[in-house]
């Protein structure tokens, strides 16, 4: 693709600060905002960031080769950059125009809230494969291309990542994807120039403030998806949280609510919770599903609107999510030979612990102990902290406090703070170290207990002070617990 045909898109997009940039015309090789990926006849697009400026990379990317640079704020020595209003909003534009605009050929599904978003995309997916449609899907865990599986590093990938992956999906003759959209990416342009049939928002609950700094932008971030959905698009939410009203009444999509609330267009109620599974009224219908934990249900009832919206037959859908397995680290259990049961669950908010907490106690099938092995992670929303510190000392029986990515924070202050959430925080175990945390739980556990570990979920590694270990809570379990021979509850 030739340069112009990008400046082109851009200028139409009202971004282009100078529609008169004249630049040679040159073949573009590809597009990137990381000047670490720059090949020679690359478009590198200098992104201020949260933590970093790509301003400040720009010389490093003309050295790898870079032929236009696109930026706010153009160097005087340089002769091929093009300066535009917003470079986040134009990596979306010029990365979009360079694959071919891949999402016009997916029916797209973005799904956004504060918990359940990939448990829920993961369900979507699920069904649509299960009925016959080719289906990626990114998010938090992994990015599937019908290609290629990756690994994610973020909840939704920056729009110079995102859309090679979307051409991936459509060579690979993908019809639809499901996307988890994150309020970071919203608010960042990530998915600006995608055009979603189907937007899914499942709860808001306290997350992200060190980024959004109030709950109220923190909303509004997840509103731009209903804002931006057009009217033959259906926007699914849930009826039963606080903000779900909010986060569409200005969608020109056509609404659809899911809750327990009777109100709801789909409405649901909870017949049995075990540890093996939900049994759910669901639209009228009654199925059991593989799912554990009372806040699955919403997660279920959300994938069952949005298939419903695609045109699926109600039987159908509930067929196909009767079968789904568990997510990867979303309430994955482990049940040893003496009864004790290990869950590993992403749980790293007070709202998701508390739920984890909750559906833990509630499937508990006689008196027992529960454990709750969690930390919180460095260089992020530190008010979040002691109430995380508070929901822990509340629902569980033994708590023990150790590190969850501490990143550059001493892991000490990380735990003093969760500590003073507590009104008895001498009663609590401090073990930084998780390896050892697990340990500890497994040496001293009655048979028959049930432990919650929180926090890491599906992640492999642990960061401390810029050096990423290996670590898996389901080797540690596997590990720390061999004695008792735990094995996959499913």
């Amino acid at each position: 693709m030739n340069w112009s045909d990008l400046h082109i898109r851009l200028t139409r997009a009202g971004l282009s600060a100078d529609a008169t940039t004249h630049i040679p015309e040159i073949a573009v090789t590809g597009v990137t905002q990381d000047s670490r990926k720059v090949r020679p006849g690359y478009v590198f697009v200098a992104v201020r960031g949260h933590r970093a400026d790509g301003h400040t990379y720009i010389r490093h990317a003309l050295q790898a080769g870079a032929q236009v640079i696109v930026c706010e704020e153009a160097p005087e020595e340089v002769s091929n950059a093009v300066q535009v209003q917003d470079t986040r909003k134009a990596a979306a534009v010029i990365a979009a125009a360079f694959y071919g605009d891949p999402s016009r050929s997916l029916q797209l599904t973005g799904v956004t809230g504060t918990n359940g978003k990939t448990t829920t995309s993961t369900l979507i997916r699920h069904v649509l494969e299960h009925t016959g449609t080719p289906t990626g899907l990114v998010g938090t865990v992994t990015c599937l291309t019908g290609q290629t599986t990756y690994t994610s590093t973020l909840t939704t990938p920056d729009a110079t990542d995102l859309q090679p992956m979307l051409a991936q999906m459509v060579d690979s003759g993908c019809k639809a994807c499901v996307i988890e959209v994150s309020s970071h990416a919203l608010a960042q342009y990530r998915t600006a120039t995608l055009d979603f049939s189907i937007g899914v928002f499942t709860n808001l609950m306290h997350d992200h403030l060190d980024y959004h700094g109030t709950m109220e932008r923190y909303l509004a971030a997840k509103k731009r998806l209903f804002d931006g959905l057009d009217s033959s698009a259906v926007a699914i939410y849930n009826q039963d949280d606080a903000a779900g009203e909010r986060m569409v009444q200005n969608t020109r999509a056509t609404r659809c609510s899911f809750g327990q609330d009777p109100n709801s267009d789909i409405q649901f109620s909870v017949v049995q919770d075990t540890p093996s599974g939900l049994r759910l009224r669901l639209d009228g219908q009654t199925s059991s599903f593989r799912l554990a934990g009372r806040f699955n249900a919403y997660n279920l009832a959300a994938a069952y609107g949005a298939a419903r919206a695609t045109g699926l037959p109600g039987t159908d859908v509930l067929e196909a999510l009767a079968e789904a397995p568990p997510v990867d680290g979303r309430f994955e259990q482990y049940l040893c030979d003496d009864d004790t049961r290990v869950i590993i669950d992403f749980a790293h908010t007070p709202d998701a612990l508390e739920q984890a907490l909750q559906a833990a106690r509630h499937t508990r099938e006689r008196p027992t102990r529960l454990w709750c092995v969690f930390g919180c992670g460095g260089n992020r929303d530190q008010v979040k902290r002691p109430l995380m510190g508070a929901v822990a000392e509340r629902l569980a029986d033994r708590v023990v406090v150790t590190n969850d990515n501490p990143r550059d924070e001493s892991p000490q202050a990380i735990a003093e703070a969760i500590l003073s959430g507590m009104l008895h925080p001498d009663q609590v175990r401090v073990i930084p170290s998780r390896p050892e945390a697990i340990r500890h739980v497994a040496q001293t556990c009655k048979a028959g207990d049930l432990v919650l570990i929180a926090g890491k979920g599906h992640e492999s590694v642990q960061t401390e002070k810029g050096v990423q270990i290996r670590m898996r809570d389901q080797n540690l379990v596997r590990e720390a617990f061999a004695p008792r021979n735990p094995q996959p509850a499913f």
